[in-house]
């Protein structure tokens, strides 16, 4: 009685605190609150759990043991048992029955102890690595925007071509036509519309869409004019105004430091996230161009003052011969759909006058914090948390208890799945604080000042990234798992007898293509958008190979003479896809008969997974048999129960002769071999006796119930549960006491 009473109290304790807070809520706080409110209280109620499951839990067991180490209590006091309930006699025969009823759907094909443990050991994994699985593909779904893609496009349509307000970058040819360009395009179209009552810049196309910070200029001048075949070399030298050496600091550089700011290289204001970040190269049409070089100039906000820019510019020669590739970055934000557009507008001088324009643009939702994602991506969220967590700490408990298992291969996968989400967490963290400062910057800017959202972009691309990534090694960890499957087994087994002759072919194949493609590329890479490089060339050439023949016409390899071309075309369409794609193709064939055949020669008197797992979890589908939709009930039809099993007997011979009848022209008959004939006669025998001593502890349980009517006060010792059921099975009324025979006696009078 001392332990229900405890466990009372503290039933009672627990309704007192719940009720004392929901007092205090509704004291304090109401319960209508705001759509950001409420996210945010769900939200910090989530930490909070997770704080006391992560953290408070763990540090809570951390202390007890070190109490209980230094501080050990003097008299050891067992953990107290539950004695409430004392099991009897018909609790062991109910025990009994049970397990008789489990064994009854074992044969000697559950008897492959190493098979079964493999399946156990798969759908272990099955249940970790697919609920894993199926949470992050949510997670991802729910939180992808079709938006962004909508956006990026119409932006780059925007800039590069013409407009009836503006200029496009793709009319763009000369380098004197820019300043033409970023007039029109950058700050007329820009500051054309004005909210109303702030003056904010809006731009000609959406008044809603305005241009955070300025527009930064940033050109890489090449150290010689000259083009050759060894890699630029871009400029890094201080210039005074219009180029001119030697440069000279003088004491009012300070002061006007945006006269010499464009003559300046870029590389005096490094910051360490600029060189951990943006230390990449943009890769171009002719050359590649670090981010971190060049010289660079700001516009305005107003269209009066980064005219006069221009005109400085201009005046002072800022675009020479040197100039090899004018950057042009700035940043718009959508406050209708809370979208960030950073936008980068290149244009590359060739060595024959003319320019290459490419137009950049990466759409993020940068500000798309937890209070301000929907419903289903909070859900979503907390069950990947949740799953993530369980992950998490089973991958913690096996390695730590058996480190040797980090040998294999899927335990390593584990490890980097682990790895790949921790750094998923610390890039957003990092994005997410990158965000808030750049906003801070945002509130207090100057009229003169870049604001470069680039680097949380380059954190949100990484991120996204990373999850590809995550899901990549994710589905391939699924592959072991789904071992259960014969189609999974059979492709696993060819891959591992065929790897040498496939990895062999397939070189011979990449070879053969290599020395097409440099043919094709010596011959057609003047004349030919698709065979203008190498790697292009190759590119094209494999999805040709696989049937995306659209973009390749016969016509771009006809530059080196007709009769030449075709030859090509025919080695393209017929060698490499007809033959050697066929070879390939062949090869495989033949492995797949092989491990088919081995496969059907190991597989006899096996059972699959879906038979492991009705056995291994018969308690589990037994609770859908009980429900209501699927029991069956017995209707008598006015017939007895004799009448009824032999009608249904009837009616099974008679089905079973009409398809014998049906099937006896062209039907195979397979003679059953000795050993299968003596293994289904054992498994007969054995399902006889089981079903013999279901019977029998059936009919003792049914004499408990029928003539014990006060339970047995005596618990049963384990080892003698066999003979105390032999003898309640021998009478019920042999067995009790003389009271109990005298009242059973009355009763039968009666």
């Amino acid at each position: 009685m001392g332990a229900k009473k405890c466990h009372y109290a503290m039933f009672a304790i627990t309704v007192v605190i719940i009720i004392a807070c929901l007092i205090l809520i509704t004291i304090f706080a109401g319960w209508e609150h705001e759509v950001v409110k409420f996210k945010t209280m769900l939200v910090s109620m989530v930490i909070v759990l997770m704080f006391q499951y992560l953290l408070g839990d763990p540090l809570k067991f951390v202390v007890l043991s070190i109490d209980r180490t230094f501080w050990p209590p003097k008299v050891y006091v067992p953990p107290m048992s539950d004695k409430e309930h004392k099991h009897d006699r018909r609790d062991f025969v109910k025990q009994r029955l049970g397990r008789q009823k489990s064994n009854l759907m074992l044969s000697s094909q559950y008897r492959n102890w190493k098979l079964n443990e493999q399946y156990k050991m798969i759908a272990h994994d099955l249940l970790t690595y697919g609920q894993y699985f199926l949470c992050l593909t949510v997670m991802v779904l729910v939180t992808r925007d079709e938006t962004l893609y909508h956006n990026t496009r119409i932006i780059k349509d925007l800039f590069m071509n013409n407009h009836t307000d503006y200029t496009g970058l793709r009319e763009v040819y000369f380098l004197n036509q820019l300043y033409d360009f970023i007039e029109s395009t950058l700050v007329v179209a820009f500051n054309s519309n004005t909210s109303t009552g702030t003056g904010a810049p809006g731009w000609v196309h959406a008044e809603q869409t305005v241009l955070l910070g300025v527009i930064r200029l940033r050109q890489l001048r090449l150290s010689t004019p000259e083009m050759g075949l060894n890699k630029p070399q871009f400029s890094e030298l201080y210039y005074m105004p219009d180029w001119q050496l030697p440069y000279r600091r003088l004491h009012y550089a300070e002061k006007y430091w945006r006269i010499y700011e464009p003559w300046i290289p870029i590389t005096v204001s490094f910051e360490f996230l600029d060189a951990l970040i943006m230390n990449f190269d943009h890769v171009g049409y002719l050359n590649s161009y670090p981010e971190l070089l060049g010289y660079v100039s700001l516009l305005a906000r107003s269209t009066a003052n980064s005219m006069k820019v221009l005109d400085y510019l201009n005046e002072y020669h800022w675009l020479t011969l040197n100039t090899s590739a004018v950057f042009i970055d700035f940043t718009l934000y959508n406050a209708d759909v809370n979208l960030f557009s950073i936008c980068t507008l290149r244009v590359e001088k060739t060595p024959f006058g003319g320019l290459v324009p490419e137009v950049q643009v990466d759409s993020a939702k940068l500000l798309d914090n937890v209070d301000q994602m929907p419903y289903s991506g909070l859900l979503a969220l907390l069950i990947y948390v949740v799953v993530f967590i369980q992950f998490s700490q089973t991958l913690a408990v096996r390695l730590w208890y058996e480190p040797r298992l980090l040998k294999s291969i899927w335990n390593r996968l584990d490890l980097c799945i682990f790895l790949i989400n921790v750094m998923v967490v610390v890039m957003v963290v990092l994005r997410e604080a990158l965000v808030a400062n750049m906003m801070k910057k945002v509130e207090g800017a100057s009229k003169m000042e870049f604001i470069d959202f680039r680097r949380p972009a380059r954190l949100h691309q990484l991120t996204t990234i990373t999850i590809g990534f995550l899901i990549c090694i994710t589905t391939l960890r699924l592959w072991r798992v789904m071992q259960f499957s014969s189609v999974f087994e059979l492709f696993t087994r060819t891959l591992y007898l065929a790897w040498a002759a496939v990895v062999s072919t397939a070189i011979a194949i990449i070879i053969f293509l290599m020395g097409f493609c440099f043919a094709a590329v010596t011959i057609n890479g003047n004349n030919s958008v698709n065979f203008n490089n190498f790697l292009k060339s190759m590119v094209m050439c494999m999805c040709f190979t696989f049937g995306f023949s659209a973009q390749v016409k016969p016509t771009d390899l006809f530059h080196g003479g007709r009769w030449l071309g075709m030859v090509l075309y025919g080695v393209l369409a017929f060698v490499i896809i007809v033959l050697l794609i066929n070879v390939f193709v062949s090869l495989i064939n033949d492995y797949f008969t092989v491990a088919k055949t081995v496969r059907d020669s190991q597989k006899d008197h096996r059972i699959n997974f879906f038979d492991f797992l009705r056995v291994e979890f018969s308690g589990f589908f037994r609770c859908f048999q009980n429900l209501p939709c699927w029991r069956r009930h017995y209707v008598r039809n006015n017939r007895t129960v004799a009448q009824n099993v032999n009608r249904k007997l009837n009616e099974m011979d008679a089905r079973r002769e009409m398809r014998q009848r049906q099937r006896r022209g062209y039907q195979v008959i397979h003679r059953q071999s000795d050993a299968d004939a003596q293994l289904a006669y054992k498994d007969r025998g054995e399902r006889i006796i089981n079903v013999g001593n279901i019977l029998n502890t059936q009919l003792t349980l049914l004499s408990m119930l029928l003539f014990d009517e006060d339970e047995v006060e005596e618990q049963v010792q384990p080892e003698q549960q066999d003979a105390e059921a032999n003898a309640a099975g021998d009478g019920g009324a042999d067995g009790a006491t003389e009271p109990q025979k005298k009242k059973n006696q009355d009763e039968a009078d009666a």
